[in-house]
């Protein structure tokens, strides 16, 4: 994009929110990503393969979707009216990777 002098009419987002994402949105690299959290999923997983492997229970799926929610935040330091975000400050601090 900044070969063909579009980077200024282009946003670009990343998907995960790993440290190096997360250091791109402050650098202006890159204006948002989409913070995951491995260790979260990771836990939350164990847990239900327990529920399951003790009584045969299942996760339900999260309150209003289809599926169970494990939690994302968009990091971003040009947050969006109406959409919930965090600052790379608060995206640094939990990144990973």
């Amino acid at each position: 994009l900044k070969a063909v002098g579009l980077e200024s009419q282009v946003l670009i987002v990343s998907v995960d929110g790993g440290c190096p994402g997360v250091k791109s949105v402050t650098e202006g690299v890159i204006g948002a990503t989409s913070q995951q959290y491995p260790l979260q999923m990771a836990a939350l997983g164990i847990e239900a393969i327990a529920a399951f492997a003790k009584d045969g229970t299942k996760p339900k799926p999260t309150e209003g979707k289809n599926f169970f929610d494990t939690g994302v935040n968009l990091v971003t330091d040009k947050p969006a009216k109406g959409v919930k975000s965090i600052d790379t400050k608060e995206g640094l601090a939990k990144c990973w990777g």
